[in-house]
């Protein structure tokens, strides 16, 4: 409410006042007449539905005026929505703004529409939402009757610059924008004995030089202007425009010089400093250290951050003195009042000019004071170099370990500098958060408990304890629990917000507790789930377009972020999970997990690398992003009532069921086969020994391993078949036909293997051969089953694992059988019975009678004899 009525009483004064406001239909005689034809840009370059068909732009810099005229053309009804209101922005404690015309152009024929009582000046203060009052006003003219295809044309002159800066000039030209401009004219006219120095940024064209009466005129002349539209996530210091810099400062030594000069308050009455310095030399006990720390404090947290910086106040700081007295203050007052806090200690500071957009690109920049927007501090503490920047409050831990952003190069104000200097910024701080869920029996409607225990440190307290400053710990609980109740709803409290703040160490510990109702969610495949995300990693990831750009990519940085989910489940079931790890130029990651009877733990690690990329690279991080996406999201799923309640495809369980049944008939067939059998091959038949005892004991585990390698198949999990099913038609139906092959070779390959059992310990003819036959389908099974599980790997479907050389080794044992098989004389020996028994017995039985009666006969001839 006090902003409101501020508000309303500063456009009282605009009204009654004017401030410096007026209108004067002859334009400044010294401007350089241009041709006011411009080409018209094409369609897809026109924005809002309107263009500018000119934009002149004049300067003298002896008179400090700076004439601009301007001609838009409404292509559009949006046009006409959009470009109907004029609005000039300047300061009116130092400028005064002329308006010379506002012309409106239909059919060719010129409208005045210059009218005093139609401009409205208003105070605007565009950057009090930032606590920094300016001092700027706006002269607003709404325009009456503007229609498609009207030509606006407007011209006016703003005069006087800020004393601030004395005699120097400096200016950026730019010559294109976000719009294509028809014709964009420049100028700069100035004492041609006064060196001015030029750097040209994205072009390489010399600007245009006339000298005549003691002047030079530099002239920059464009027709049909490039149109850039900005890319999402640009970094700050990113400016493609074809722009040129001017500046009078020789180097960077003048604008220390001047710096040096305005920031100088070594005659202030400093009464209440003194009284400052007093107090804090008694809570230190004279320690410079303890000193500098509490200093520091005070400054950062007791003085809160507002500019005033209006006419010379934008750039020169107030006194210390009047800073202490109101209790606040911008960047430069609160620099300096922390510079003189220090002075009387004997530690040496010195303010230092930065720039917080441009960073380390600062320094491509000519020396001027407009090469920065922020004012920090340097302190020299024996060997120690400490950068402070007092405007960052809550900061915590021992002082020479204070977080400083990269603000890349800055000036320090020390007299003879003439470079800037690398800042050294130590983002030493680390985020880690271990959520823990407690799953309910899942037959019950019974609450998940969820504790979220999370650990701050270095830069990542302070930003989380100036959070805790501004919301409360009631609306920082609040905040959480609107967050949790998004990713899991019927999310409530369960016990208040626990804050444990170590400021000796610099570490922050929060504690929640939440109960979530109905966890398990229904999916649209008709079973139940619940969804784990790793969500404090995924928010550090770019959301951008996978495609070519040429504009750079910035990044979150800097980022150190640790997050483990434990998930304890109310009977174990069987979650598995593989390690993962991707490691790139701009970002570090891995995660892995680990199942202990019911507590399965998932572990997330991300470390950033780089603040930005460049637009060649986006490609790629757009594709790793979405592969660390992909193992950040972790599924616990069960059937809805009955139905397959154990996960498993209930389409392979019937396949199986029905092949075991028709094998079974198959096998049976094949045991009551009948074979001719040679008598005296049965009655010559060794007993079982030798190697084939060894066979005996392979024959008869081979069911128990088969059966094994059945259950644990990667095969058999429902989630598999329906992973299988959102990838590509070649992937998705050739992985399930090999599925079907498998399970129907498993099937009757059990069944052969216990017939194995039965045709060895019977000794059966037909044994060697149906059993080499079954070794050679093994020997398929093992290579199916793996390659199986090398496929799915590949497209990152997780299924039981598969040792290769255990799989080696089986198939080196089939290969040995049946080459022992196929080779022995003992198993030509031994396996010569056949079915059905009884028919050799038999045979056997009528042998041996006749043996008898043959051998009686001949005794009783022996007898006659």
């Amino acid at each position: 409410m006090i902003i409101v009525f501020l508000g309303i009483i500063s456009i009282s004064q605009a009204f009654s006042q004017g401030k410096n406001f007026t209108i004067q239909s002859q334009v400044p005689s010294w401007t350089i007449n241009t041709n006011s034809k411009g080409a018209t840009p094409p369609d897809k370059d026109i924005s809002d539905g309107y263009f500018i068909s000119l934009y002149e732009n004049q300067n003298h810099v002896g008179l400090q005026e700076e004439y601009t005229r301007i001609i838009r053309e409404i292509v559009s009804d949006a046009g006409v929505q959009n470009g109907s209101e004029i609005t000039i922005t300047y300061e009116p404690d130092y400028q005064k703004l002329i308006f010379h015309k506002v012309i409106l152009w239909r059919n060719n024929q010129p409208k005045n529409l210059l009218q005093s009582h139609k401009f409205k000046v208003l105070q605007t203060e565009k950057d009090l939402s930032k606590f920094i009052y300016s001092g700027t006003y706006d002269a607003f003219l709404l325009l009456d009757d503007i229609r498609k295809g009207d030509r606006i044309e407007y011209a006016y002159t703003i005069k006087g610059n800020n004393p601030i800066f004395g005699k120097n000039y400096f200016k950026h030209f730019y010559f294109e924008g976000s719009s294509s401009i028809g014709h964009h004219y420049s100028n700069l006219i100035i004492d041609q004995n006064i060196p001015l120095y030029l750097k040209n940024f994205n072009f390489n064209t010399a600007v245009k030089t006339t000298d005549k009466a003691g002047l030079r005129t530099y002239e920059w002349d464009n027709k049909l202007t490039k149109t850039y539209r900005e890319a999402p996530f640009e970094p700050s210091w990113y400016n493609p425009l074809k722009r040129t810099q001017i500046t009078t400062y020789k180097n960077w030594t003048d604008v220390v010089d001047w710096a040096l000069a305005i920031n100088n308050y070594s005659d202030i009455n400093t009464t209440l400093l003194d009284k400052k310095v007093k107090e804090l030399q008694q809570k230190s006990n004279q320690n410079p250290q303890k000193y500098l720390e509490l200093a520091t404090r005070f400054v950062q947290d007791e003085i809160r951050y507002m500019g005033i910086e209006i006419g010379q106040y934008s750039h020169k700081p107030n006194s210390p003195e009047k800073v202490l007295k109101q209790r606040y203050g911008d960047c430069k007052d609160k620099s300096l009042l922390l510079l003189h806090l220090l002075s009387p200690m004997g530690i040496k500071s010195y303010m230092a000019y930065a720039n917080t957009y441009m960073t380390t690109k600062t320094a491509e920049y000519l020396p001027s004071p407009f090469a920065f927007n922020h004012v920090v501090l340097l302190v020299e503490l024996g060997a120690k170099k400490i950068w402070i920047d007092p405007t960052i409050s809550y900061q915590r831990g021992p002082i020479d370990q204070l977080y400083f952003p990269d603000y890349g190069k800055a000036l320090v104000l020390k007299k003879g500098t003439n470079a800037l200097e690398q800042v050294k910024s130590n983002a030493t701080g680390k985020l880690v958060t271990n959520l823990s869920f407690n799953l309910p029996d899942t037959t019950e409607n019974n609450k998940t408990s969820l504790i979220v225990k999370t650990r701050y440190t270095g830069n990542y307290a302070d930003n989380i304890r100036s959070e805790i400053a501004d919301s409360g710990s009631e609306g920082l609980e609040k905040s959480y629990l609107e967050y949790y109740g998004k990713l899991y709803p019927n999310t409530e409290l369960k016990a208040p917000l626990l804050i444990k703040d170590d400021e000796a160490s610099n570490t922050i510990e929060l504690t929640e507790s939440y109960e979530i109702g109905d966890i398990w969610q229904i999916g649209d495949n008709g079973k139940y789930y619940i969804a784990f995300l790793a969500d404090l990693i995924g928010d550090q990831l770019r959301d951008v377009p996978a495609k070519s750009r040429t504009q750079p990519l910035s990044l979150r940085f800097p980022v150190n972020i640790e997050q483990t989910l434990r998930i304890s489940t109310p009977e174990r079931w069987n979650m598995t999970t593989e390690p993962f790890e991707l490691d790139n130029n701009y970002f570090h990651f891995e995660s892995n997990g680990n199942q202990e009877g019911k507590l399965l733990t998932l572990n997330y690690i991300f470390k950033s690398k780089k603040e930005d990329i460049a637009g060649s690279e986006v490609k790629k991080y757009v594709t790793d992003k979405k592969t660390v996406e992909d193992q950040l999201n972790y599924f616990i799923t069960r059937g809805s009532g009955d139905e397959n309640p154990f996960g498993f495809n209930p389409l392979l369980v019937v396949l199986f069921i029905i092949t075991l049944v028709i094998s079974i008939i198959f096998v049976f067939n094949i045991y009551q086969k009948k074979y001719a059998f040679t008598l005296d091959e049965i009655k010559s038949a060794p007993a079982t020994k030798g190697w084939l005892i060894v066979l005996a004991i392979y024959v008869v585990l081979i069911p128990i391993e088969l059966l094994t390698r059945i259950s644990t198949s990667t095969i058999w999990p429902q989630e598999v078949w329906d992973e299988l099913s959102s990838k590509h038609n070649l992937l998705n139906y050739g992985s399930k036909i090999l599925f079907i092959g498998d399970v129907i070779l498993s099937a009757l390959l059990f069944c052969f293997s216990i017939l194995g059992i039965f045709l060895f310990f019977n000794r059966r003819k037909s044994f060697p051969k149906l059993y080499i036959s079954f070794l050679i389908g093994y020997i398929c099974l093992i290579i199916l089953n793996y390659g199986i599980y090398l496929l799915l790997s590949q497209v990152k479907i997780q299924g039981s694992k598969e040792d290769l050389i255990t799989n080696l080794s089986a198939i080196t044992y089939c290969v040995l059988w049946i080459f022992y098989l196929k080779k022995s004389k003992r198993v030509r020996e031994t396996f010569v019975f056949t079915y059905p028994e009884f028919e050799w017995m038999t045979a056997m039985t009528h042998d041996y009678q006749q043996q008898i009666r043959s051998s009686k006969k001949e005794n009783i001839e022996h007898e006659d004899i």
